[in-house]
Formats: C-alpha cells, sequence, structure tokens
C-alpha cells in the first residue's frame, strides 16, 4: 500500500503557487486564510 493521498494533501496545501479555479498567481492571506485575489476563491 501507499500512502499517496495524505501526501499529496500536504504538497497541495503547502505548495499552492497558482489558484486551481483560475490560474492567477496573484494570492493573498488575511485570517489565516489563502485566497485568490482575482477571482475570491478561499483555499483550505
Amino acid at each position: 500500500m501507499t500512502d499517496e493521498k495524505p501526501l499529496q494533501g500536504l504538497e497541495h496545501e503547502e505548495k499552492i503557487k497558482k489558484c486551481p479555479d483560475c490560474g492567477s498567481k496573484d494570492l493573498g492571506y488575511k485570517d489565516e486564510e489563502r485566497y485568490c485575489k482575482k477571482c475570491g476563491l478561499v483555499f483550505d
């Protein structure tokens, strides 16, 4: 068995460089949440 899911989740959280929704690299951080400044998508 492999532990791909937890590793992928960790990589996704730490390596968000662009918005998965609109592709913008203009990201912000406010109130302990990372978000896209272009479309407003909030990342968990």
